[in-house]
């Protein structure tokens, strides 16, 4: 049975994991990639090495050059041809016969240096190795492309990294090793030739391993409806004008041919650095110490690419681009005021490794997601067009340097200015992602942020994200979260402070008025109907109670203006961060714990004219549930009741209703859920006391004690003698057998019977700016309190259903005759 062509890119991004045979053929593609990279480099070592001890000239004395270029104009005479092959053809295709060719050329290498010609077959070897830069011309756009029809874009980032870490491998490994290998074999026994010629039969060995293992690589699709046409030999001008009319892509383009108008330029320096340090030809030196700066780069390099892999694990971040470009330039400056012969100069080039990895591998992971799948290749060879001509570019300015006299620290220091004009160019072109980068690195250095379902976010397309609204930094725990790049809504008379003003623009904020709501709608719908995701939170306001509020409709507008994807979440873990209103003070206290757990948790997609605050309500509440019943405290138990006894604890610790400090009096009879219930809570709160006996309370503060009991609180709340003195307040729960009150003294709670479950319960109302107060109300007469958060509700014919009350027993449990209103509160159905 053949093997199955690989899932289309938008199916692999919804599976939560890559399926086994993604894997495997992903370890194929960067096995074999590395082999690549390191056979052109040690071919290349061998020929350094070998054409000073045998010939003489400017041949000899420019040899890092000539290879420097030979290595590039393949990909200026075949890029486009290379880009023809991997659109029309599966690039599993094209790369299988591209390791055949590998295998081949190596063959004739091997035979121009065994036979030991002088120069013709010097010459000859030259000619060979001008046949790999054109094999690895051919195989780059396959190794490129074939990325995205495995992983899909969402992992592409991360694997990207990989592939450019596996290929810095190969070429570190080919030229540290080259160099080595060759001095080592040529101090033995001084053959020159011979010394040239053994690596690279054991490089054919090893390229007859790769041509098999290649077979296994999963198929990809074949583009048959893309054709060929004579043009295409001089079309690629053409293809690279093209890539560049789009201005992102042209960026992106000169940014990364930047990148490699350094590294070929450094490349070539390192063969005349090596000559330098050992000018005696007659024993071996040059070759090693090319191969060790080279060592240091490629090093640097693979660090640079494994973090940025790690850094793009769940999307691209460009904002890194500047930071690598400034400490390139940086790196590069202290290269030249470090003597080449130091051990310092060593370090220095890691480091300029690193900062190149960090520039270039998010400029080259972007091209290849932007890029249409059936032009990818003709983009991806393009890029490696204008990358060549960087590359030869910089050959030919360093020949003129030299011709100057121009030393190698002047090099390094030129160098050093051309990348410095990069990072104010890019900062200019990037400054919302810089700034974006930077503030998300600081959030998550202080929140430990996790996404769940981050796969329903729409791909593209205008999406409005609905999340809940717990604290001041919320926007940034939603932008830490999603993939894409959020805008947020903010009130204008916010936006226009001169202090932020310049902040919020760069950041695409979109300011909108409470006075002109025609204007906000059409502000915001034209955002989405751009394709941007926006983020709003349509509470309005920050929850200063720690459960949902009513949700304001306004959003409705927006969304269906801008025809957008409706996105509810739900943020849990940030009631009780220090930004929170948890213990009534927002910022006046320590925070928990460095590090603080967050998790995200967001819902599916509503289109617009179906988003209605009811169905956005039943979600967020839906994801609370979920969030509730993920935690591990339930993992010590799996028995029903002592779940319960959790989960109550759990969803109180969300409430604002009792303080650290205060103590809880409970009145319902010892080992009842509610005593139970109020033990775990009081051992999750930390700092609160719970006593069963009246007298315990005799030496609390004043307005400190919190009395919780059943039906017969207020007859037990008689025999309190310091009731008056001590009591902050009491609350009263029980089912709905027990009818509710307009007496809003006693704050009623919703104890469900059979199961145990503490459904809701009133809670002090909150302390309130001036002109806000009753908009978030706590308690309210005639009810059974507000919803706890951590329940699913639906409402049926039956009544209210609550679902997921514990992992053991998820329910659901109907409350006929109650219905629930628009601000969380249960009440009878009259």
């Amino acid at each position: 049975m053949p093997d199955p062509i690989a899932p289309d890119p938008d199916s692999l991004d919804k599976m939560k994991s890559l399926p086994k045979r993604a894997w495997v053929s992903i370890a194929l593609v960067l096995g074999v990639s590395l082999l690549n990279a390191f056979n052109d480099n040690l071919l290349k070592m061998m020929l350094v090495g070998l054409v000073p001890k045998v010939t003489t000239g400017p041949l000899a004395d420019n040899i890092g050059i000539w290879l420097g270029a030979m290595l590039l104009l393949p990909f200026i005479l075949f890029a486009p041809l290379a880009g023809y092959f991997a659109d029309r053809y599966s690039k599993r295709s094209l790369i299988l016969v591209m390791l055949v060719a590998q295998s081949v050329i190596l063959l004739l290498a091997g035979l121009c240096f065994h036979l030991a010609l002088g120069d013709l077959s010097i010459l000859l070897a030259l000619g060979a190795f001008f046949l790999l830069a054109t094999q690895a011309t051919f195989y780059s756009p396959g190794k490129m492309g074939i990325l995205k029809e495995i992983v899909g874009s969402r992992r592409l980032g991360m694997v990207a990294g990989w592939l450019q870490m596996v290929a810095m491998i190969g070429i570190l490994a080919g030229l540290g090793l080259g160099g080595a290998w060759f001095d080592a074999l040529y101090d033995g026994h001084k053959n020159a030739w011979w010394a040239a010629a053994e690596p690279i039969w054991w490089l054919f060995g090893v390229a007859m391993v790769a041509m098999v293992v290649g077979f296994y690589i999963q198929r990809t699709p074949a583009h048959p409806h893309v054709k060929y046409h004579h043009g295409l030999w001089w079309e690629h001008f053409k293809h690279l004008k093209e890539s560049l009319s789009s201005l992102p892509m042209r960026r992106a383009f000169f940014g990364n041919s930047t990148y490699w108008f350094v590294a070929s330029m450094v490349a070539a320096m390192f063969v005349d650095i090596g000559v330098a340090l050992h000018p005696d030809l007659n024993v071996g030196g040059a070759a090693t110490e090319s191969s060790k700066m080279t060592l240091m780069v490629g090093i640097g390099t693979v660090v640079g690419s494994l973090f940025i892999s790690w850094v793009n694990r769940r999307g691209v971040q460009l904002g890194i681009i500047p930071l690598g470009a400034l400490g390139l330039a940086g790196s590069l400056f202290w290269a030249g005021l470090t003597p080449v012969n130091s051990e310092a100069f060593l370090w220095v080039l890691g480091l300029i490794g690193f900062m190149g990895g960090c520039y270039m591998v998010p400029i080259q992971t972007f091209i290849q997601d932007t890029a249409d799948s059936e032009k990818r290749g003709r983009v991806l060879a393009s890029m490696n067009l204008l990358d060549s001509v960087a590359g030869v570019l910089a050959v030919a300015v360093l020949v003129g340097l030299k011709a100057l006299g121009l030393s190698f620290q002047g090099q390094f220091w030129l160098l050093g200015v051309l990348m410095l004009v990069a990072t104010v160019y890019i900062v200019q072109l990037l400054p919302h992602y810089l700034l974006r980068f930077v503030a998300l690195a600081i959030v998550k250095t202080i929140y430990k942020v996790k996404s769940v379902h981050h796969e329903r976010i729409p791909k593209d397309g205008g999406t409005m994200l609905l999340p809940n609204h717990v604290s001041y930094v919320d926007a940034f725990i939603m932008g830490a979260s999603c993939t894409r790049q959020v805008r947020f809504v903010m009130w204008d008379a916010l936006y226009n402070i001169p202090a932020m003003t310049w902040f919020v623009k760069i950041c695409g904020t979109v300011p909108i008025s409470p006075t002109r709501a025609k204007d906000a709608v059409r502000t915001v719908g034209a955002a989405l109907k751009e394709g941007r995701i926006v983020c709003l939170f349509p509470e309005g306001q920050i929850t200063r109670h720690g459960i949902v509020n009513d949700l304001r409709k306004g959003y409705e507008l927006m969304a269906r203006q801008g025809d957008a994807q409706v996105v509810p979440a739900y943020m849990d873990g940030l009631y009780g961060s220090i930004f929170s209103f948890e213990g009534g003070l927002f910022f006046k206290k320590w925070p928990k714990n460095l590090r603080y757990p967050v998790t995200v948790y967001f819902g599916h997609p509503i289109p617009a004219k179906e988003a209605t605050a009811e169905a956005v309500r039943a979600q967020i509440l839906a994801l609370s549930a979920e969030a509730i019943l993920s935690r591990r405290d339930f993992q010590n138990t799996d028995h029903a009741d002592k779940q319960q006894i959790i989960g109550n604890a759990l969803r109180l610790m969300e409430c604002e209703w009792v303080r650290q400090g205060e103590t809880l009096l409970c009145l319902a009879p010892v080992g009842s859920v509610i005593h139970q219930t109020l033990l775990a809570f009081a051992d999750m709160k930390g700092r609160v006391r719970v006593v069963t006996e009246a007298a315990s309370i005799s030496g609390c503060a004043e307005n400190s004690v919190v009395a919780v009991g059943d039906a017969t609180l207020v007859q037990k709340l008689e025999g309190v003698v310091e009731w008056s003195r001590l009591g902050k307040y009491a609350m009263l729960w029980a089912d709905a057998q027990v009818p509710v009150s307009e007496d809003v003294t006693i704050y009623r709670g919703l104890l469900h019977q059979e199961t145990g479950a503490l459904i809701a319960t009133c809670v002090p109302d909150p302390e309130m700016p001036e002109g806000e107060r009753g908009l978030q109300l706590g308690i309210m007469p005639n009810t059974y309190g507000r919803l706890l958060p951590g329940y699913a509700v639906k409402t049926s014919v039956e009544g209210l259903e609550i679902s997921m009350l514990t992992p053991k027993n998820p329910g659901p449990v109907v409350l006929p005759g109650i219905k629930m209103d628009e601000r969380g509160f249960l009440l009878p159905v009259l």
